[in-house]
């Protein structure tokens, strides 16, 4: 894993808390970079390495799972990764379909500038009944399927 120092400094990391950095170290952990004698150098620039697949990624909530977070905390700890600006949202994601996310560098702008998260949707929500909602008289588990 590459952690930039431009990253690990800004103020936008410093504003994480707990485990919103879990969610961030796991995200920049999930981006590939070309190898350093690839004659394959289309991608986004990112200082001296170069990422892939225009720095798209897939982060699903059962990855933050499997790291020690509850599902309610990692959809809100990816929620606000997303609008400190660590990422862009291409396609939001469902219950059965993983979302599509990409490197963005609008945390640079972190916390006087452009860093909020413009005409995109935010990424999937959690939809467990069991996990930090309540369920009401009109809404059943069953209702779901």
């Amino acid at each position: 894993m590459i952690l930039n120092r431009a990253i690990f400094n800004s103020k936008a990391f410093a504003a994480l808390r707990g485990d919103e950095v879990k969610v961030a170290l796991t995200l920049l952990n999930k981006l590939d970079y070309a190898k350093k004698n690839s004659k394959d150098r289309k991608g986004v620039k990112m200082g001296i390495p170069v990422l892939r697949n225009n720095g798209e990624l897939v982060l699903t909530i059962n990855e933050l799972v499997a790291r020690g977070l509850s599902r309610t905390t990692a959809t809100r700890s990816r929620e606000r990764v997303w609008q400190m600006g660590f990422f862009d949202v291409i396609e939001p994601g469902t219950i059965h379909h993983a979302g599509k996310y990409r490197y963005s560098l609008r945390w640079k702008q972190h916390p006087n500038g452009n860093y909020q998260p413009v005409g995109q949707q935010p990424p999937g929500k959690n939809v467990y009944l069991d996990n930090g909602f309540r369920a009401t008289k009109d809404s059943k588990s069953d209702d779901l399927y």
